[in-house]
Protein backbone atom coordinates (compact mmCIF):
# COMPACT_ATOMS: atom_id res chain seq x y z
CA UNK A 1 0.00 0.00 0.00
CA UNK A 2 1.24 3.52 -0.77
CA UNK A 3 2.24 5.62 2.23
CA UNK A 4 0.15 8.58 3.35
CA UNK A 5 2.67 11.28 2.43
CA UNK A 6 1.81 14.26 4.66
CA UNK A 7 4.64 16.38 3.26
CA UNK A 8 3.43 15.88 -0.30
CA UNK A 9 -0.13 16.70 0.81
CA UNK A 10 1.07 19.99 2.32
CA UNK A 11 2.95 20.73 -0.90
CA UNK A 12 0.01 20.29 -3.30
CA UNK A 13 -2.35 22.11 -0.91
CA UNK A 14 0.03 25.08 -0.79
CA UNK A 15 0.10 25.16 -4.58
CA UNK A 16 -3.69 25.17 -4.86
CA UNK A 17 -3.99 27.76 -2.10
CA UNK A 18 -1.63 29.89 -4.21
CA UNK A 19 -3.64 29.31 -7.39
CA UNK A 20 -6.93 30.20 -5.67
CA UNK A 21 -5.31 33.22 -4.03
CA UNK A 22 -3.83 34.51 -7.29
CA UNK A 23 -7.04 34.26 -9.33
CA UNK A 24 -9.14 36.11 -6.76
CA UNK A 25 -6.69 38.78 -5.68
CA UNK A 26 -5.96 39.77 -9.29
CA UNK A 27 -9.67 40.19 -10.06
CA UNK A 28 -10.15 42.72 -7.26
CA UNK A 29 -7.01 44.68 -8.22
CA UNK A 30 -8.15 45.39 -11.80
CA UNK A 31 -9.41 48.95 -11.14
CA UNK A 32 -6.00 49.96 -9.72
CA UNK A 33 -4.16 48.40 -12.68
CA UNK A 34 -6.56 50.19 -15.05
CA UNK A 35 -5.72 53.56 -13.45
CA UNK A 36 -1.96 52.91 -13.35
CA UNK A 37 -1.65 52.00 -17.04
CA UNK A 38 -4.46 54.37 -18.18
CA UNK A 39 -6.47 51.64 -19.91
CA UNK A 40 -10.25 51.25 -19.92
CA UNK A 41 -12.08 48.49 -17.97
CA UNK A 42 -12.70 46.45 -21.12
CA UNK A 43 -8.98 46.42 -21.91
CA UNK A 44 -7.77 45.70 -18.37
CA UNK A 45 -10.06 42.66 -18.24
CA UNK A 46 -7.64 40.99 -20.68
CA UNK A 47 -5.42 40.28 -17.67
CA UNK A 48 -8.02 37.76 -16.50
CA UNK A 49 -9.19 36.63 -19.91
CA UNK A 50 -5.76 35.83 -21.37
CA UNK A 51 -4.77 33.93 -18.22
CA UNK A 52 -7.68 31.49 -18.50
CA UNK A 53 -7.32 31.32 -22.28
CA UNK A 54 -3.74 30.05 -22.05
CA UNK A 55 -4.59 27.63 -19.22
CA UNK A 56 -7.41 26.00 -21.21
CA UNK A 57 -5.21 25.68 -24.30
CA UNK A 58 -2.40 23.91 -22.40
CA UNK A 59 -4.20 21.61 -19.93
CA UNK A 60 -4.45 18.59 -22.24
CA UNK A 61 -0.88 18.98 -23.45
CA UNK A 62 0.66 19.33 -19.97
CA UNK A 63 -1.38 16.39 -18.66
CA UNK A 64 -0.13 14.15 -21.46
CA UNK A 65 3.42 15.45 -21.05
CA UNK A 66 3.29 14.40 -17.39
CA UNK A 67 2.48 10.81 -18.41
CA UNK A 68 5.38 10.74 -20.87
CA UNK A 69 8.11 12.78 -19.15
CA UNK A 70 7.15 12.25 -15.53
CA UNK A 71 5.00 14.29 -13.15
CA UNK A 72 7.88 15.86 -11.22
CA UNK A 73 9.64 17.30 -14.27
CA UNK A 74 6.51 18.93 -15.73
CA UNK A 75 5.10 20.02 -12.34
CA UNK A 76 8.30 21.72 -11.16
CA UNK A 77 8.67 23.37 -14.58
CA UNK A 78 5.14 24.72 -14.16
CA UNK A 79 5.95 26.18 -10.73
CA UNK A 80 9.11 27.84 -12.09
CA UNK A 81 7.13 29.40 -14.98
CA UNK A 82 4.46 30.63 -12.55
CA UNK A 83 7.09 32.29 -10.33
CA UNK A 84 8.85 33.80 -13.35
CA UNK A 85 5.57 35.18 -14.72
CA UNK A 86 4.71 36.67 -11.32
CA UNK A 87 8.14 38.33 -11.08
CA UNK A 88 7.85 39.79 -14.57
CA UNK A 89 4.32 41.02 -13.87
CA UNK A 90 5.40 42.75 -10.66
CA UNK A 91 7.97 44.90 -12.53
CA UNK A 92 5.87 45.54 -15.63
CA UNK A 93 6.56 48.94 -17.19
CA UNK A 94 3.92 48.58 -19.90
CA UNK A 95 0.43 47.02 -20.09
CA UNK A 96 1.39 44.75 -23.01
CA UNK A 97 4.40 43.51 -21.03
CA UNK A 98 2.02 42.73 -18.15
CA UNK A 99 -0.13 40.66 -20.53
CA UNK A 100 2.97 38.77 -21.72
CA UNK A 101 3.88 38.08 -18.10
CA UNK A 102 0.41 36.69 -17.48
CA UNK A 103 0.87 34.31 -20.43
CA UNK A 104 4.04 32.96 -18.82
CA UNK A 105 2.25 32.69 -15.48
CA UNK A 106 -0.70 30.86 -17.07
CA UNK A 107 1.58 28.34 -18.81
CA UNK A 108 2.90 27.38 -15.39
CA UNK A 109 -0.55 27.32 -13.80
CA UNK A 110 -1.78 24.96 -16.54
CA UNK A 111 0.77 22.32 -15.53
CA UNK A 112 -0.18 22.66 -11.86
CA UNK A 113 -3.93 22.47 -12.51
CA UNK A 114 -3.58 19.57 -14.94
CA UNK A 115 -1.32 17.34 -12.87
CA UNK A 116 -2.44 17.82 -9.25
CA UNK A 117 -5.34 15.29 -9.52
CA UNK A 118 -2.97 12.81 -11.20
CA UNK A 119 -0.34 13.25 -8.48
CA UNK A 120 -2.89 12.75 -5.69
CA UNK A 121 -4.28 9.64 -7.40
CA UNK A 122 -0.85 8.16 -8.11
CA UNK A 123 0.83 8.79 -4.74
CA UNK A 124 -1.96 8.41 -2.16
CA UNK A 125 -3.68 5.13 -1.19
CA UNK A 126 -7.25 4.71 -2.43
CA UNK A 127 -8.72 4.50 1.07
CA UNK A 128 -7.72 8.13 1.87
CA UNK A 129 -7.66 9.60 -1.63
CA UNK A 130 -11.07 11.25 -1.40
CA UNK A 131 -10.08 12.94 1.85
CA UNK A 132 -6.96 14.30 0.15
CA UNK A 133 -9.02 15.64 -2.76
CA UNK A 134 -11.36 17.26 -0.24
CA UNK A 135 -8.51 18.88 1.70
CA UNK A 136 -6.88 20.12 -1.51
CA UNK A 137 -10.19 21.57 -2.75
CA UNK A 138 -10.73 23.27 0.63
CA UNK A 139 -7.33 24.94 0.34
CA UNK A 140 -8.22 26.21 -3.15
CA UNK A 141 -11.40 27.76 -1.72
CA UNK A 142 -9.45 29.15 1.27
CA UNK A 143 -6.99 30.77 -1.14
CA UNK A 144 -9.89 32.44 -2.94
CA UNK A 145 -11.42 33.75 0.28
CA UNK A 146 -8.03 35.00 1.53
CA UNK A 147 -7.29 36.65 -1.82
CA UNK A 148 -10.56 38.57 -1.83
CA UNK A 149 -10.15 39.58 1.83
CA UNK A 150 -6.52 40.72 1.48
CA UNK A 151 -6.81 42.47 -1.88
CA UNK A 152 -8.13 45.82 -0.62
CA UNK A 153 -5.46 46.19 2.06
CA UNK A 154 -2.59 45.19 -0.21
CA UNK A 155 -3.56 47.37 -3.16
CA UNK A 156 -4.33 50.38 -0.95
CA UNK A 157 -1.11 50.20 1.08
CA UNK A 158 1.45 48.51 -1.18
CA UNK A 159 0.21 49.18 -4.71
CA UNK A 160 -1.08 46.88 -7.46
CA UNK A 161 2.35 45.21 -7.82
CA UNK A 162 1.97 43.63 -4.39
CA UNK A 163 -0.62 41.13 -5.65
CA UNK A 164 2.14 39.63 -7.83
CA UNK A 165 4.97 39.99 -5.29
CA UNK A 166 3.20 37.63 -2.90
CA UNK A 167 3.25 34.81 -5.44
CA UNK A 168 7.05 34.73 -5.41
CA UNK A 169 7.81 33.63 -1.79
CA UNK A 170 4.80 31.28 -1.75
CA UNK A 171 5.86 29.88 -5.12
CA UNK A 172 9.48 29.37 -4.04
CA UNK A 173 8.36 27.55 -0.89
CA UNK A 174 6.06 25.33 -2.99
CA UNK A 175 8.93 24.63 -5.42
CA UNK A 176 11.25 23.54 -2.60
CA UNK A 177 8.59 21.29 -1.08
CA UNK A 178 7.63 19.68 -4.39
CA UNK A 179 11.25 19.16 -5.40
CA UNK A 180 11.91 17.47 -2.07
CA UNK A 181 8.74 15.47 -1.51
CA UNK A 182 7.30 14.62 -4.94
CA UNK A 183 8.83 11.26 -5.92
CA UNK A 184 10.36 10.81 -9.34
CA UNK A 185 7.84 9.11 -11.59
CA UNK A 186 9.54 7.09 -14.31
CA UNK A 187 7.07 6.10 -17.05
CA UNK A 188 7.04 2.35 -17.63
CA UNK A 189 6.39 0.36 -20.74
CA UNK A 190 7.04 1.43 -24.31
CA UNK A 191 8.86 4.75 -24.72
CA UNK A 192 6.46 7.28 -26.24
CA UNK A 193 7.03 10.58 -27.98
CA UNK A 194 4.96 13.68 -27.30
CA UNK A 195 2.75 14.42 -30.32
CA UNK A 196 3.37 18.14 -30.86
CA UNK A 197 1.19 18.31 -34.00
CA UNK A 198 -1.81 16.93 -32.15
CA UNK A 199 -1.19 19.21 -29.17
CA UNK A 200 -0.92 22.26 -31.45
CA UNK A 201 -4.18 21.41 -33.20
CA UNK A 202 -6.24 21.03 -30.02
CA UNK A 203 -4.60 24.05 -28.36
CA UNK A 204 -5.36 26.21 -31.40
CA UNK A 205 -8.93 24.90 -31.58
CA UNK A 206 -9.51 25.69 -27.91
CA UNK A 207 -7.88 29.10 -28.37
CA UNK A 208 -10.40 30.12 -31.04
CA UNK A 209 -13.30 28.62 -29.07
CA UNK A 210 -12.41 30.55 -25.91
CA UNK A 211 -11.77 33.72 -27.93
CA UNK A 212 -15.27 33.51 -29.43
CA UNK A 213 -16.87 32.81 -26.04
CA UNK A 214 -15.08 35.70 -24.35
CA UNK A 215 -15.78 38.30 -27.05
CA UNK A 216 -19.26 37.26 -28.20
CA UNK A 217 -21.21 39.40 -25.74
CA UNK A 218 -19.18 42.52 -26.54
CA UNK A 219 -18.74 42.11 -30.30
CA UNK A 220 -22.07 40.37 -31.01
CA UNK A 221 -22.56 36.66 -31.61
CA UNK A 222 -23.17 37.21 -35.33
CA UNK A 223 -20.18 39.53 -35.85
CA UNK A 224 -17.58 38.44 -38.40
CA UNK A 225 -14.67 37.97 -35.91
CA UNK A 226 -16.79 35.81 -33.58
CA UNK A 227 -18.21 33.66 -36.40
CA UNK A 228 -14.72 33.22 -37.86
CA UNK A 229 -13.39 32.19 -34.45
CA UNK A 230 -16.14 29.58 -34.02
CA UNK A 231 -15.50 28.29 -37.55
CA UNK A 232 -11.74 28.06 -37.03
CA UNK A 233 -12.32 26.29 -33.72
CA UNK A 234 -14.63 23.69 -35.30
CA UNK A 235 -12.22 23.02 -38.18
CA UNK A 236 -9.17 22.65 -35.92
CA UNK A 237 -10.96 20.40 -33.40
CA UNK A 238 -12.19 18.17 -36.25
CA UNK A 239 -8.66 17.99 -37.63
CA UNK A 240 -7.42 17.10 -34.15
CA UNK A 241 -9.99 14.29 -33.96
CA UNK A 242 -8.98 12.88 -37.36
CA UNK A 243 -5.25 13.05 -36.58
CA UNK A 244 -5.80 11.52 -33.15
CA UNK A 245 -7.68 8.54 -34.60
CA UNK A 246 -4.64 7.71 -36.74
CA UNK A 247 -1.97 8.52 -34.13
CA UNK A 248 0.03 5.75 -32.46
CA UNK A 249 0.23 7.89 -29.32
CA UNK A 250 -2.93 10.05 -29.21
CA UNK A 251 -3.30 12.92 -26.78
CA UNK A 252 -6.47 11.26 -25.40
CA UNK A 253 -6.89 7.54 -25.96
CA UNK A 254 -10.29 6.73 -27.48
CA UNK A 255 -10.80 3.94 -24.92
CA UNK A 256 -10.68 6.59 -22.19
CA UNK A 257 -13.32 8.66 -23.99
CA UNK A 258 -15.51 5.56 -24.50
CA UNK A 259 -15.34 4.66 -20.82
CA UNK A 260 -18.52 6.33 -19.52
CA UNK A 261 -17.22 6.15 -15.95
CA UNK A 262 -14.73 8.80 -17.06
CA UNK A 263 -16.41 10.71 -19.90
CA UNK A 264 -19.89 11.09 -18.34
CA UNK A 265 -18.64 12.49 -15.00
CA UNK A 266 -16.24 14.77 -16.92
CA UNK A 267 -19.18 16.25 -18.87
CA UNK A 268 -21.12 16.54 -15.61
CA UNK A 269 -18.15 18.46 -14.20
CA UNK A 270 -18.33 20.92 -17.09
CA UNK A 271 -22.04 21.48 -16.42
CA UNK A 272 -21.54 21.99 -12.68
CA UNK A 273 -18.80 24.53 -13.31
CA UNK A 274 -21.10 26.16 -15.87
CA UNK A 275 -23.57 26.61 -12.99
CA UNK A 276 -20.86 27.75 -10.57
CA UNK A 277 -19.39 30.49 -12.75
CA UNK A 278 -22.80 31.52 -14.03
CA UNK A 279 -24.06 32.04 -10.46
CA UNK A 280 -20.88 33.94 -9.46
CA UNK A 281 -21.66 36.29 -12.36
CA UNK A 282 -25.41 36.49 -11.74
CA UNK A 283 -26.08 36.77 -8.00
CA UNK A 284 -24.27 40.12 -7.43
CA UNK A 285 -26.62 41.74 -9.96
CA UNK A 286 -29.64 40.60 -7.96
CA UNK A 287 -28.08 41.77 -4.68
CA UNK A 288 -27.10 45.21 -5.99
CA UNK A 289 -29.90 45.97 -8.47
CA UNK A 290 -32.87 44.34 -6.73
CA UNK A 291 -31.98 44.30 -3.01
CA UNK A 292 -30.06 47.60 -3.44
CA UNK A 293 -27.19 46.66 -1.15
CA UNK A 294 -23.67 48.08 -1.52
CA UNK A 295 -20.82 46.44 -3.42
CA UNK A 296 -19.00 45.79 -0.14
CA UNK A 297 -22.03 44.04 1.36
CA UNK A 298 -22.56 42.05 -1.84
CA UNK A 299 -18.91 40.96 -1.70
CA UNK A 300 -19.32 39.73 1.87
CA UNK A 301 -22.46 37.78 0.93
CA UNK A 302 -20.68 36.19 -2.03
CA UNK A 303 -18.08 34.85 0.43
CA UNK A 304 -20.79 32.74 2.10
CA UNK A 305 -20.92 30.07 -0.69
CA UNK A 306 -17.10 29.98 -0.78
CA UNK A 307 -16.85 29.27 2.95
CA UNK A 308 -19.47 26.53 2.69
CA UNK A 309 -17.68 25.00 -0.32
CA UNK A 310 -14.50 24.80 1.72
CA UNK A 311 -16.23 23.03 4.62
CA UNK A 312 -18.40 20.72 2.47
CA UNK A 313 -15.46 19.86 0.21
CA UNK A 314 -13.54 18.20 3.04
CA UNK A 315 -16.64 16.31 4.24
CA UNK A 316 -17.43 15.15 0.71
CA UNK A 317 -13.91 13.90 0.06
CA UNK A 318 -13.82 12.01 3.34
CA UNK A 319 -17.22 10.38 2.70
CA UNK A 320 -16.17 9.34 -0.81
CA UNK A 321 -13.51 7.10 0.72
CA UNK A 322 -16.14 5.06 2.58
CA UNK A 323 -19.30 5.28 0.50
CA UNK A 324 -20.15 5.07 -3.19
CA UNK A 325 -18.57 8.03 -4.95
CA UNK A 326 -21.31 8.26 -7.59
CA UNK A 327 -24.05 8.13 -4.93
CA UNK A 328 -22.48 11.09 -3.16
CA UNK A 329 -22.28 12.93 -6.50
CA UNK A 330 -25.96 12.20 -7.18
CA UNK A 331 -27.00 13.46 -3.74
CA UNK A 332 -24.89 16.59 -4.28
CA UNK A 333 -26.56 17.24 -7.65
CA UNK A 334 -29.99 16.90 -6.03
CA UNK A 335 -28.88 19.50 -3.46
CA UNK A 336 -27.63 21.78 -6.27
CA UNK A 337 -30.99 21.37 -8.05
CA UNK A 338 -32.94 22.25 -4.87
CA UNK A 339 -30.69 25.25 -4.15
CA UNK A 340 -31.36 26.62 -7.65
CA UNK A 341 -35.11 26.18 -7.13
CA UNK A 342 -34.71 28.27 -3.97
CA UNK A 343 -32.95 30.95 -6.06
CA UNK A 344 -36.03 31.05 -8.31
CA UNK A 345 -38.00 32.14 -5.23
CA UNK A 346 -35.91 35.31 -4.78
CA UNK A 347 -38.04 38.47 -4.98
CA UNK A 348 -37.49 42.13 -4.03
CA UNK A 349 -39.24 41.32 -0.74
CA UNK A 350 -37.06 38.28 0.11
CA UNK A 351 -35.50 38.55 3.57
CA UNK A 352 -31.72 38.64 3.85
CA UNK A 353 -31.90 35.59 6.12
CA UNK A 354 -33.54 33.56 3.34
CA UNK A 355 -30.94 34.77 0.81
CA UNK A 356 -28.01 33.93 3.11
CA UNK A 357 -29.38 30.46 3.91
CA UNK A 358 -29.94 29.78 0.19
CA UNK A 359 -26.41 30.92 -0.70
CA UNK A 360 -24.96 28.76 2.10
CA UNK A 361 -26.96 25.71 0.99
CA UNK A 362 -25.91 26.26 -2.64
CA UNK A 363 -22.21 26.59 -1.68
CA UNK A 364 -22.36 23.41 0.41
CA UNK A 365 -24.00 21.53 -2.48
CA UNK A 366 -21.29 22.60 -4.94
CA UNK A 367 -18.54 21.75 -2.45
CA UNK A 368 -20.14 18.37 -1.81
CA UNK A 369 -19.98 17.45 -5.52
CA UNK A 370 -16.51 18.49 -6.65
CA UNK A 371 -14.07 16.34 -4.57
CA UNK A 372 -16.26 13.22 -4.87
CA UNK A 373 -16.55 13.55 -8.63
CA UNK A 374 -12.80 14.18 -8.95
CA UNK A 375 -12.16 11.04 -6.89
CA UNK A 376 -14.58 9.01 -9.03
CA UNK A 377 -12.99 10.09 -12.32
CA UNK A 378 -9.38 9.65 -11.24
CA UNK A 379 -10.07 6.26 -9.60
CA UNK A 380 -11.24 4.98 -13.00
CA UNK A 381 -8.25 6.46 -14.84
CA UNK A 382 -5.73 3.85 -16.12
CA UNK A 383 -2.47 3.82 -14.18
CA UNK A 384 -0.33 4.98 -17.12
CA UNK A 385 -2.81 7.69 -18.17
CA UNK A 386 -3.43 9.56 -14.92
CA UNK A 387 -1.99 12.79 -16.30
CA UNK A 388 -3.95 12.48 -19.55
CA UNK A 389 -7.27 11.94 -17.73
CA UNK A 390 -6.45 14.73 -15.28
CA UNK A 391 -5.77 17.15 -18.16
CA UNK A 392 -8.92 15.97 -19.95
CA UNK A 393 -11.00 16.60 -16.82
CA UNK A 394 -9.56 20.05 -16.02
CA UNK A 395 -9.96 21.16 -19.65
CA UNK A 396 -13.69 20.43 -19.53
CA UNK A 397 -13.93 22.19 -16.17
CA UNK A 398 -12.44 25.38 -17.62
CA UNK A 399 -14.58 25.22 -20.77
CA UNK A 400 -17.67 24.77 -18.59
CA UNK A 401 -16.64 27.80 -16.54
CA UNK A 402 -16.36 29.91 -19.68
CA UNK A 403 -19.74 28.75 -21.00
CA UNK A 404 -21.33 29.55 -17.62
CA UNK A 405 -20.47 33.23 -17.78
CA UNK A 406 -21.51 33.41 -21.45
CA UNK A 407 -24.86 31.60 -21.11
CA UNK A 408 -25.96 33.22 -17.86
CA UNK A 409 -24.76 36.63 -19.05
CA UNK A 410 -26.54 36.36 -22.40
CA UNK A 411 -29.84 35.23 -20.84
CA UNK A 412 -29.74 37.96 -18.22
CA UNK A 413 -28.79 40.63 -20.78
CA UNK A 414 -31.72 39.56 -22.99
CA UNK A 415 -34.07 40.80 -20.27
CA UNK A 416 -31.90 43.65 -18.96
CA UNK A 417 -29.84 45.12 -21.83
CA UNK A 418 -28.77 48.20 -19.83
CA UNK A 419 -25.42 48.94 -18.12
CA UNK A 420 -27.24 50.65 -15.23
CA UNK A 421 -30.93 49.66 -15.06
CA UNK A 422 -31.49 51.82 -11.98
CA UNK A 423 -30.71 55.00 -13.92
CA UNK A 424 -32.73 53.65 -16.85
CA UNK A 425 -35.66 53.11 -14.47
CA UNK A 426 -35.99 49.43 -15.32
CA UNK A 427 -38.49 47.71 -13.04
CA UNK A 428 -37.24 45.29 -10.42
CA UNK A 429 -39.73 42.75 -11.77
CA UNK A 430 -37.94 42.73 -15.14
CA UNK A 431 -34.55 42.30 -13.46
CA UNK A 432 -35.94 39.40 -11.43
CA UNK A 433 -37.32 37.85 -14.65
CA UNK A 434 -33.83 37.98 -16.18
CA UNK A 435 -32.35 36.51 -13.01
CA UNK A 436 -34.83 33.62 -13.07
CA UNK A 437 -34.31 32.98 -16.78
CA UNK A 438 -30.57 32.53 -16.21
CA UNK A 439 -31.09 30.37 -13.09
CA UNK A 440 -33.38 28.11 -15.14
CA UNK A 441 -30.40 27.33 -17.41
CA UNK A 442 -28.59 26.14 -14.29
CA UNK A 443 -31.52 23.92 -13.33
CA UNK A 444 -31.46 22.25 -16.76
CA UNK A 445 -27.69 21.74 -16.43
CA UNK A 446 -28.15 20.13 -12.99
CA UNK A 447 -30.78 17.73 -14.37
CA UNK A 448 -28.54 16.69 -17.26
CA UNK A 449 -25.65 16.17 -14.81
CA UNK A 450 -27.84 13.86 -12.70
CA UNK A 451 -28.62 11.73 -15.73
CA UNK A 452 -24.95 11.54 -16.71
CA UNK A 453 -23.84 10.45 -13.23
CA UNK A 454 -26.70 7.96 -12.99
CA UNK A 455 -25.88 6.33 -16.35
CA UNK A 456 -22.15 6.35 -15.66
CA UNK A 457 -22.87 3.79 -12.95
CA UNK A 458 -24.76 1.39 -15.22
CA UNK A 459 -22.02 -1.18 -15.68
CA UNK A 460 -20.22 -1.15 -18.96
CA UNK A 461 -17.95 -4.12 -18.36
CA UNK A 462 -16.62 -4.22 -21.90
CA UNK A 463 -15.58 -0.57 -21.92
CA UNK A 464 -14.12 -0.83 -18.42
CA UNK A 465 -12.07 -3.93 -19.23
CA UNK A 466 -10.76 -2.39 -22.43
CA UNK A 467 -9.73 0.78 -20.61
CA UNK A 468 -7.99 -1.19 -17.88
CA UNK A 469 -5.86 -2.90 -20.51
CA UNK A 470 -4.12 0.44 -20.99
CA UNK A 471 -2.74 -0.02 -17.49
Amino acid sequence: MREYNYSLLVSVCLIHFLLGFDINIISVSLPSISEYFSVNPGTVNRIIWIYFLVIVCLLLATGKAGDIKGFKKIYTSGIILFIAGSLLASVSFDFNFLLLSRIVQAAGAAAMFALTPAIITFYFPEEVRGRVFGINYSFTALGGITGRAASGFLVSNLGWNSVFYLNIPFGLLALILIYRYLPEFVPTGEKKRFDFKNALLISSGLFFLMTALNTGNQSGWTSVPVLLSFTASAVLILLFYNVQMKSENPLIDKLIIKNKRISFPVIAFALVYLITNGMIFLVPFFLQWVKLISKQEAGLLMAVPSVMQMIAGYISGKLSDSYGKSKICLYALVFIFVSLILHLMFTPESSMYFIIITLAFYGAAIGFFIPSNTNAIMTNAPEISKGTVSGFMTTFIRIGSAFGTVIFGSLFSHYVPFPDPLKSQVSKELIVSGFRGAVFAGIVSALISMLLIYYSESRNRTGLIKTQRLA
